[in-house]
C-alpha cells in the first residue's frame, strides 16, 4: 500500500464531464485505490501553496507525489521530501502565435499589423519555446520521473535528450464502464458532435463552423451539436449566425454520454491537445473520430480510413470533404465506427495502471 498525493487539483466528484484532465485524475485515482492505496490531494497553483507543499507531503506521510501539470507558470521551487513524478496533460510543443500575444496586451489593431510581419512574429514564437524548454528542463531535473502521454511526444521534448531515463510515455486510459459500453447501432441519428471546452486558442471550434459552412446545404437531414462551453461562447455562436448556419445546436454542459450514444461522427479541429479522452470516449459509443493531425498523439488514436479520419491541419476544404464523404457513405461510416470501437481496447484501465504501478515501483527502489 501506497500513500500518493496527486497535486495540482482539488479532489474531482466523478462529474467533470466538461473537464478531461479532472476525469483523468478521478479515473487514475479510482484505480489506486481499487488496488489498496491510499489518494491525498494538494491544490498547487499559488505561492502560498508551493511553500506549504513539503509540510502537506511530510504530515501526511507521502510516499510519492504525483504533480499533473497543465500550466508552465510555476509559483516556486520544487524540492519535495517525498519522490515526484510529473505528468503533462497537453503536448510539449505548443504556442499560440502573435494573434494571442495582441489580444493579451491589449495590443491596438494597427500596432497588430506590425506585429504579425513575419519577423516579429517568428521572435514572438521563438521566445515563447525558449521558455518552454527552460521550464521543462527545470521541472525534469528536479523530478524523478517526467510522464508525457505519447511516445511521440518524446521526439520534441527537448528534456528527454539530457535526461533520457526519467521520461517516459504512459497513455491516458479508458473507465472500465465506457470501456465495455454496448453499442446500439440502431440508436445512430443523423448528428455529428462536437464536445469540450469552447476556447478557440485551442480548440479551434471556430474552424468546424467554418468546415460546417462548407457542407450544411449538401447534406439534409444533418446537425451538428456543439456541447460545452468556455471564454468563447458568445464569439462562436455569433458567428453561426453571421455564417448563416441553420443545423449548429449549442447545447452548453451536458452529460456527453447522452451524445455519444446518438451521434454518428464524432469532430474535434483542436490547434493542440495532450491525449484526448474525448476521441477515446466517442469511439468508444461508435462515433467515428475525425480531427486535424495538428499534435503528435493524433496518430495514436485515429489511423486515417481505417478507425476515423486525420486531416492535415488546417485544411478546412479538406476536412469537410472527408466529413460530407462519411455523411453519404454508410457503409463507411459504419466500418469506421466499429473499428473505432475494436481499437480502443488499447487504452483499457488495467494494462495502463500496470504501467504506473511499475514506474512507483521503479522510483521507490531508487530511494
Amino acid at each position: 500500500m501506497m500513500r500518493i498525493a496527486f497535486l495540482g487539483y482539488n479532489e474531482p466528484d466523478g462529474q467533470h464531464f466538461g473537464n478531461g484532465v479532472a476525469r483523468v485524475i478521478y479515473n487514475q485515482a479510482q484505480m489506486l485505490k481499487q488496488r489498496g492505496n491510499e489518494v491525498y490531494y494538494y491544490h498547487l497553483f499559488s505561492k502560498a501553496e508551493y511553500k506549504n507543499l513539503n509540510r502537506f507531503l511530510t504530515e501526511n506521510s507521502i510516499d510519492i507525489a504525483v504533480w499533473h501539470m497543465t500550466t508552465l507558470k510555476l509559483k516556486g521551487h520544487i524540492h519535495t521530501p517525498c519522490p515526484l513524478v510529473c505528468l503533462w496533460h497537453n503536448t510539449p510543443v505548443f504556442h499560440h502565435g502573435t494573434v494571442v500575444f495582441c489580444e493579451k496586451y491589449k495590443v491596438k489593431p494597427f500596432v497588430a499589423k506590425i506585429l504579425k510581419t513575419k519577423a516579429i512574429s517568428w521572435l514572438f514564437v521563438k521566445s515563447h519555446d525558449i521558455f518552454n524548454v527552460l521550464a521543462f528542463t527545470y521541472v525534469t531535473a528536479r523530478a524523478d520521473k517526467m510522464v508525457l502521454l505519447s511516445e511521440g511526444f518524446r521526439k520534441v521534448f527537448f528534456p528527454a535528450k539530457l535526461f533520457p531515463k526519467k521520461v517516459v510515455a504512459i497513455s491516458n486510459f479508458l473507465a472500465k464502464d465506457l470501456m465495455e459500453t454496448e453499442v446500439d447501432w440502431q440508436q445512430k441519428r443523423k448528428e455529428v458532435l462536437f464536445m469540450g471546452r469552447l476556447d478557440n486558442k485551442q480548440k479551434r471550434v471556430d474552424l468546424l463552423l467554418q468546415v460546417w459552412s462548407k457542407i450544411e446545404n449538401d447534406v439534409s437531414g444533418w446537425i451538428l451539436n456543439i456541447c460545452g462551453g468556455g471564454q468563447d461562447d458568445a464569439m462562436l455562436k455569433q458567428m453561426k449566425e453571421d455564417l448563416g448556419l441553420k443545423n449548429v445546436f449549442f447545447k452548453g454542459f451536458v452529460r456527453p454520454e447522452d451524445y455519444y450514444r446518438t451521434a454518428s461522427v464524432f469532430c474535434m479541429t483542436s490547434a493542440m491537445e495532450g491525449l484526448p479522452m474525448v476521441i477515446e470516449e466517442a469511439a468508444a459509443f461508435g462515433c467515428v473520430p475525425m480531427a486535424f493531425d495538428s499534435y503528435e498523439a493524433a496518430s495514436d488514436l485515429i489511423t486515417d480510413g481505417e478507425n476515423g479520419r486525420l486531416i492535415k491541419p488546417f485544411d478546412t476544404n479538406a476536412y469537410a470533404e472527408a466529413l460530407k464523404e462519411l455523411i453519404e457513405n454508410e457503409d463507411m461510416r459504419l466500418r469506421l465506427a466499429r473499428n473505432a470501437k475494436r481499437d480502443v481496447k488499447r487504452f483499457e484501465p488495467d494494462g495502463i495502471m500496470d504501467e504506473w504501478a511499475a514506474l512507483f515501483e521503479e522510483v521507490l527502489r531508487k530511494q
